[in-house]
């Protein structure tokens, strides 16, 4: 018998199966979660025999025919890279005025250091040039400003803007910039702003307890309180300032207790500008990186307020402003689940954009790389340069990173909810099987882990497909 590609999973006394060949979740008896444990594991039992038998009248538990492992914009490549880029992310400089702990470029990451690499406005232009050129079917296009810290190359920054809209023509551009906050004075802010469409991502990782522990001068000294005094003066001079500018969040695992409280309250700071969150990135990271226990513990508790919220159980002034995008997320994710009749012959794990496409990050010395969140010192990270543009090949074997691991994939019942691009497979000389293999464990937990929310959500009877209530 061809077994049919599922996953068994529960939560408290209710239990589940998920089919990947449909893509769908159905609550099943405890006798019957059993009987689904054996079947995921190759066990066949006359059980289990006509349990697939019961869910195969209903045209479920069929087996997936998946003959070839190949991203479905595979072909269509060289027609996004040629026409539709959609994102150019422009490193100005790699100098930056602070020395944060848990920075890419702080030395323990395999990744570059901090220097005093600047892109030239030439590089800037032939860029910004090549990409409108590559666009021509796209009507949005963006483009960022990304360090080191941006704002360390100001007059530059502005040429550029100046260039873009120069040559943009009935195309939409827009801009956006990521910084550290410590030169974002009101005078700075007027000049950015003063042109059309620029958003600004402040960098700020919760009050002065929490930030200071790991955003630094390079004389050890905590950023908070300049950044604060910018903000402070933004706000009362350009109150409306609070649609041009958010907060990033970066939570870092070497916060001790007494920061997680602060942390996740932190309305005195907030009243008026938004907030995402991220974590310390681990791919290249030279040590291993873990949250401590009693953090996680936390976090569940914080997350669980969110559930609260969707359910109507507690005020929105109950849940964090850091969490509040997880309600959207949530919507997403169930979005994702939605039935199918069968996984495509030629399908590809869910992970990867489509490198140089989504989010084309070029280098202060001329290097195109798929996103800035990938290692300036890997060799296959590297799809192209300023002079020969990008490498459609380079480029495809990152779209495909799915093919390193071909066997393993055709058989995972989250090959659709995959989440891995080609950084983590990166050895920064060549693409690892092994390495991209150590990292499935952890995505099946977490695609796991949503589906657990999305049953709970629906057991307690929340209308996804309503989608009443929105985050503001």
């Amino acid at each position: 018998m061809n077994l049919p590609l599922i996953h068994s999973f529960k939560d408290f006394d209710r239990y589940y199966v998920f089919d990947a060949n449909s893509n769908s979740i159905f609550a099943i008896t405890e006798r019957e979660w059993q009987i689904a444990n054996d079947i995921e594991r190759g066990v066949i039992t006359e059980e289990g025999e006509v349990l697939i038998d019961k869910f195969r009248k209903r045209n479920l538990f069929n087996t997936p025919i998946i003959n070839k492992i190949k991203h479905p914009e595979t072909d269509a490549l060289p027609y996004h890279l040629g026409r539709k880029i959609q994102k150019l992310t422009l490193q100005v400089t790699q100098e930056c005025n602070l020395r944060c702990d848990y920075c890419v470029y702080s030395g323990s990451y395999r990744s570059r250091s901090h220097s005093q690499k600047r892109m030239s406005l030439e590089v800037a232009k032939k860029a910004i040039d090549y990409v409108f050129e590559h666009s021509v079917d796209e009507e949005f296009i963006n483009i960022g400003f990304y360090g080191g810290e941006p704002l360390l190359e100001l007059p530059l920054i502005e040429a550029c803007i100046l260039h873009a809209h120069t040559i943009c023509g009935d195309k939409n551009v827009s801009f956006s910039l990521t910084t550290n906050g410590t030169l974002l004075t009101v005078e700075t802010y007027e000049r950015l702003v003063k042109h059309n469409g620029m958003h600004i991502s402040v960098s700020l990782d919760g009050p002065k307890r929490v930030h200071d522990k790991s955003r630094k001068y390079t004389d050890g000294r905590g950023s908070f309180d300049d950044i604060m005094k910018n903000l402070h003066d933004i706000y009362i001079k350009h109150p409306e300032a609070k649609e041009k500018i958010n907060f990033l969040a970066v939570i870092s695992p070497n916060l001790d207790k007494s920061c997680y409280e602060p942390l996740y309250q932190m309305e005195d700071i907030l009243p008026y500008f938004g907030v995402n969150i991220s974590y310390v990135d681990t791919i290249y990271s030279e040590s291993v990186i873990e949250y401590k226990e009693e953090f996680s513990s936390y976090y569940v508790q914080e997350q669980t307020k969110v559930i609260l919220y969707m359910l109507g159980k507690i005020d929105k002034r109950k849940v964090s402003r850091l969490l509040y995008d997880s309600f959207n997320n949530t919507l997403l994710k169930y979005e994702r689940l939605r039935q199918i009749k069968e996984i495509p012959e030629v399908c590809h794990p869910g992970g990867p954009c489509i490198a140089g496409v989504h989010r084309l990050f070029l280098s202060a010395d001329g290097v195109y790389y798929p996103c800035e969140r990938v290692s300036e010192i890997s060799e296959p990270m590297k799809i192209g340069n300023i002079n020969e543009g990008i490498d459609v090949e380079k480029a495809n074997v990152i779209l495909n990173i799915g093919i390193l691991t071909e066997a393993e994939c055709k058989k995972c019942w989250a090959i659709l909810h995959c989440t891995m691009c080609a950084a983590h497979a990166d050895e920064l000389t060549f693409l690892s099987r092994e390495k991209r293999l150590s990292g499935c464990d952890a995505v099946k937990a977490q695609v796991e882990d949503i589906f657990k929310d999305i049953c709970f959500l629906k057991f307690m009877g929340f209308d996804f497909d309503a989608k009443t209530e929105e985050v503001e």
